[in-house]
This record gives C-alpha cells, sequence and structure tokens, in this order.
C-alpha cells in the first residue's frame, strides 16, 4: 500500500463502527444496508412493541393484524360461552353455540352491530360494552401502526452487485452505479463514500480497521433520473493506489456508502446506506451502458441492466 503517511489526507476518524477488534471481521455492512451487529441489552420488543411492528415486513404485519383480531375475538366468545348462550337472544338454535358467539363477538368487536344477536342481562351486556370499547382502541392503534407504516419517507436505490476498478482517463478509477427505482425524481443528492482496511498488529494481536474519506469526480447532483455513475479516480494520493484485487480482499477491504436526497413525493429527505466487500469487488470488467435514446428522441432507461457487464478487450 506504499507510505502510509501518504494517505493521511484521506484519513478519516472511526465513523462509530470502530476501530480495534480481536478477530476478523467479515463486513461492516451488510448488503441490505443493515448493521453486521449483534446486539446485547437493548429494549426488549415488549418495551418497544411500537417500533417491532412499525419495522415488521408487510407480511408478517398483515399476519399480526388478522391474528390479533381472530384470537381477540376468540377470547370473548369463549367468555360469553362461559356465562352461558342463553343471554344472548337471537341465536339461531341449529347453529353451534360457539359458533354463534364468536360472530355475536366479531360484530360487537367491529362495533357494527347487526342486531339479529343481542345481550341479555347485567354481565353479558357488561362484556359486550367492553369488548366494543376494546374493538374501538384496537382500530385505532391499528389505523396509526398502518399510517406510520405508510407515511414513513423509504428510498428505493438500487445499487450495482459490484464495485469494479477499471481504466478511466488514463489513470484506474474505482466505479460503481445506483439508481432510483421510482418515478420519482429525487433531488439535491449527495453522496459520501469511507473505504475501511484491516491493518493487523502481530505485537498485539489486534485487528484494527482503518477509515479512508474517499473522493469522487462528482458526489453532488441537482436532479437524479437516471443511472449513475460514481467514480473515484485512483492516484498516487489514492488509498487504492498500486493495490491489486488479491491484496484489496486479504485487507478486507469494504466500501461504505451514504446517500442523502431530497424525495418529491414525501417532500422529506431520504438517507440510503449501502455496503461493497468480498466477492463483489471486480476487475478486468466495465459497466454497460442501461440508457439510450429511442427514434422519437425519449431516453429509455433499463433499471435491470444496472449491474451488467462486459469484459475489457
Amino acid at each position: 500500500m506504499g507510505n502510509p503517511d501518504k494517505f493521511e489526507q484521506y484519513e478519516s476518524q472511526d465513523p462509530g463502527l470502530g476501530t480495534s477488534y480481536q478477530k476478523s471481521v467479515k463486513r461492516i455492512l451488510n448488503e441490505d444496508g443493515s448493521y453486521n451487529i449483534k446486539r446485547i441489552g437493548t429494549i426488549r420488543m415488549l418495551k418497544d412493541f411500537y417500533k417491532y411492528l412499525v419495522d415488521l415486513n408487510a407480511w408478517k404485519f398483515g399476519t399480526f393484524l388478522v391474528g390479533s383480531f381472530l384470537v381477540a375475538n376468540l377470547l370473548f366468545a369463549g367468555i360469553y360461552c362461559w356465562i352461558g348462550t342463553e343471554h344472548l337472544h337471537g341465536i339461531n338454535p341449529n347453529q353451534n353455540p360457539f359458533i354463534a358467539a364468536y360472530y355475536f363477538s366479531a360484530q360487537t368487536f367491529t362495533t357494527v352491530g347487526y342486531g339479529a344477536i343481542a345481550p341479555i342481562g347485567n354481565l353479558t351486556s357488561f362484556v359486550a360494552a367492553m369488548e366494543a370499547f376494546v374493538g374501538l382502541i384496537a382500530f385505532a392503534i391499528a389505523t396509526g401502526l398502518i399510517y406510520g407504516r405508510f407515511s414513513r419517507p423509504s428510498t428505493k436505490i438500487a445499487f450495482s452487485h459490484n464495485v469494479i476498478i477499471t481504466p478511466h482517463k488514463d489513470k484506474m478509477a474505482l466505479m460503481f452505479k445506483i439508481v432510483n427505482q421510482r418515478n420519482s425524481v429525487l433531488l439535491n443528492t449527495k453522496v459520501h463514500v469511507l473505504l475501511s482496511m484491516i491493518d493487523e498488529d502481530s505485537s498485539s494481536n489486534m485487528i484494527t480497521r482503518k477509515y479512508y474519506n474517499i473522493p469522487l469526480e462528482v458526489d453532488f447532483v441537482r436532479y437524479f433520473p437516471l443511472t449513475w455513475t460514481l467514480v473515484h479516480v485512483i492516484n498516487d494520493d489514492s488509498p487504492l493506489y498500486n493495490i491489486n484485487l488479491s491484496e484489496i480482499r486479504e485487507k478486507l477491504s469494504e466500501l461504505l456508502i451514504i446517500i442523502e436526497a431530497f424525495d418529491e413525493t414525501y417532500s422529506q429527505t431520504v438517507i440510503r446506506k449501502h455496503s461493497y466487500a468480498e466477492h463483489q469487488w471486480a476487475t478486468g470488467v466495465k459497466f454497460k451502458k442501461n440508457f439510450s435514446a429511442d427514434d422519437n428522441g425519449t431516453i429509455i432507461l433499463n433499471i435491470n441492466e444496472i449491474s451488467d457487464l462486459e469484459v475489457l478487450s
């Protein structure tokens, strides 16, 4: 890697990911932008249930809502059966009592109240009133959770599968591509890149991670409707100068990327994290162009081809 003092201008302080470890760490950020960190002693799910439900994926969240509704009505149906279904006026004698109590519970819980079945007596009426109250609270909470999930600003910025080192303007350069997968246009998009490399200290048996700021040819654009190829020129001042692919992987090099942009749909600033490490480094290739103009002068962008590579001739 040459003289380390040479790269002091690019060295960065610990960005909050740690510098010293007793064992090597494969990567700091996973490909999806989540941290490769197992946290012990955090707030348990039940103590932070709102965040857990807001962060839950759509399929599990839907299952939770439906399951909660079914379980709540099973509980109240059981209470009505315990009190006695003779206290529910209008039950069809040919219908299973528990099923009838369940349907009455569902109508009460949702405050629909068709009127076919009605409670008789103080105890049954009290339970029905409590169930209606619980139903109102439950639907208010569910509405808040659904709003919280849908109103959260999020990004759909896709990254190329690989970060490549390829010839560029008579030099070598590091490149990766990004594209906005939504139809909305991101404005004032800013990209910040850090390079992490390990440095083993044989005397202390410690593995130290060093961080380097990676300057880009262009790190800010006003408009971001197409793909954007981010380029870092590897000159003699770059931390990647005179390093081959094998050395990059031996040093467990990881490219840490943060993107900030203003999303016109949400009218808010959105942030996206990503990293490249291990097998994602590549050389001897270049990116294929994935947009062109048709006969009418319209630009055609193929988002699915963002990661397409071709071998250098």
